[in-house]
C-alpha cells in the first residue's frame, strides 16, 4: 500500500528544476566546453552564466582556478539565496563527469580570509569589520561593528559590503544556512563573544560550532544516541485529553545542518489499539535502521499524538530513496493503515532546532526536560 506524499519544501517560492532542464543544460554546456576553455577565466564565467540562464535563471556558474588547470572546480551558486539551494544541489548532483573539472555546489571560502573590497569608490577591508558571535537557538547569531569611521552617507553601502565579505569569508553554505540573525551595532552586547576582525573569524566560527553548539558533523556511533522523552500538551487540548509523547534525538544535533541531510521527511501513521501502535512503531523503527545502515538519514524525533497517531521525522539525503523505503515498509508492517509522508527542503534544520532550542532553554531555566533515554 502506497502512502500519500506531500512536498511542502521550505523553498516554496522557488520552482524546482526538473531533470529535463538539468540534463538539457549539461548537454548544452558539455557540447560547448571546448570553446569556453579558449577564453579568459572571467569570459568563461560570463559565457557559462549566459548558457545557464534559460534553464535556471536564479543560479550561476563560477570557476575556482583556471580552465583546464589541475584542481579547477565549477561552482554552482545561488549567491546566498537559500530559496534556490535545493536547485543548486540538484544541478551539481546530476552534473556529468567532466575531464578537467570537479563540479561543486556552493561558493567556497575565500583563501586566507583577509582581503579588501572597493565598490562605488568606497573601500572596506576584512580588518575594518569586527564580528562577535552568540548561540541564537542552535545557530550562530552575529553582531557586527566597524573598526574605522564610516561616513553617514556610506553606512548602508558599507553594511551591504560587509554582508558580501561575510559570505566570502565563511562560504555560501555556512553563511546562509548556519548563521541566523545578523545585527550591526555601535557597541557589542554583554552576552556576545569575540569582537574579532572578520579576517580572523572563520576559525573562531568553526570552533564555536564544534565546541559550543556541539556540531562535530560526525554521525552518532551506533548505541551512543541520547534521547529525551517529554510530555507535550497542545494549546487547544481539553483537560481530559492525553498529552502528546515526544521522543527527541538530542544526539542528532551533532549533524544538524549537514549539507547531505537537507530534506525533512515526516511519516505519520494512525493506530487504534496497542497492536496497531506496535506495528506502526516497528515500521518506523525499520526505516530508521535502514537509513542508519549507510548513514543516509537520521531520525530527529518522533511524536505520539493524542493516542491516535505516531509521526516519525527524519532528515535524509535522498528523498526518493527514503520514500521508497517507507512505502515498502508500510506494505510489510501496516498495509491496512493509511499513512502520510510529507517532505520539506529544510537545510537549516528549522524543524529540529526549534525543538532543540525550546528543550535546552528549559534546561537553562532549571525546568524539567523529561526522562533521558526513553523512546515513545
Amino acid at each position: 500500500m502506497s502512502d500519500d506524499i506531500e512536498h511542502d519544501g521550505a523553498n516554496a517560492g522557488a520552482t524546482p528544476l526538473g531533470m529535463q532542464q538539468i540534463t538539457a543544460f549539461w548537454r548544452d554546456f558539455s557540447s560547448r566546453l571546448d570553446g569556453l576553455e579558449q577564453l579568459e577565466p572571467h569570459e568563461f564565467v560570463e559565457r557559462a552564466h549566459e548558457m545557464l540562464q534559460p534553464y535556471a535563471p536564479e543560479l550561476a556558474l563560477e570557476i575556482e582556478g583556471s580552465p583546464k588547470e589541475p584542481g579547477a572546480r565549477l561552482i554552482v551558486t545561488a549567491h546566498g539565496n537559500i530559496d534556490q539551494f535545493e536547485n543548486v544541489q540538484a544541478l551539481a548532483r546530476h552534473a556529468p563527469s567532466l575531464e578537467h573539472y570537479e563540479v561543486r555546489a556552493f561558493r567556497s571560502r575565500s583563501p586566507g580570509g583577509d582581503f579588501a573590497m572597493r565598490m562605488d569608490g568606497f573601500e572596506l577591508s576584512c580588518s575594518d569589520v569586527l564580528v562577535a558571535h552568540y548561540d541564537a537557538g542552535g545557530i550562530v547569531g552575529l553582531e557586527l561593528s566597524f573598526e574605522k569611521i564610516i561616513p553617514q552617507d556610506m553606512a548602508e553601502h558599507a553594511r551591504h559590503m560587509a554582508f558580501i565579505m561575510l559570505d566570502h569569508v565563511l562560504g555560501e553554505w555556512d553563511f546562509s544556512v548556519r548563521v541566523g540573525p545578523v545585527e550591526f551595532v555601535d557597541a557589542f552586547s554583554d552576552s556576545v563573544a569575540g569582537a574579532e576582525p572578520l579576517s580572523a573569524f572563520a576559525p573562531i566560527f568553526d570552533a564555536f560550532q564544534r565546541e559550543d553548539l556541539g556540531r562535530t558533523y560526525e554521525y552518532p556511533r551506533e548505541g551512543s544516541g541520547r534521547w529525551m522523552s517529554l510530555e507535550v500538551r497542545a494549546r487547544d487540548a481539553g483537560e481530559d485529553d492525553p498529552p502528546d509523547l515526544l521522543s527527541f534525538h538530542d544526539s542528532a544535533n551533532a549533524v544538524a545542518t549537514r549539507a547531505d541531510f537537507p530534506y525533512f521527511l515526516s511519516w505519520s501513521l494512525p493506530f487504534g489499539d496497542q497492536d496497531e501502535l506496535d506495528a506502526v512503531r516497528d515500521a518506523q523503527d525499520a526505516l530508521e535502521t535502514e537509513l542508519e545502515l549507510r548513514q543516509r538519514g537520521i531520525l530527529a524525533f518522533s511524536r505520539v499524538e493524542g493516542m491516535r497517531s505516531r509521526t516519525a521525522s527524519f532528515y535524509v539525503e535522498d528523498v526518493e530513496h527514503a520514500t521508497r523505503l517507507a512505502n515498502e515498509l508500510a506494505a510489510e508492517y501496516t498495509p491496512d493503515l493509511p499513512g502520510e509522508l510529507t517532505v520539506a527542503y529544510d537545510p537549516s534544520w528549522r524543524e529540529y532546532l526549534a525543538l532543540y532550542a525550546a528543550i535546552h532553554s528549559r534546561d537553562a531555566d532549571g525546568g524539567d526536560d523529561g526522562d533521558e533515554g526513553g523512546r515513545a
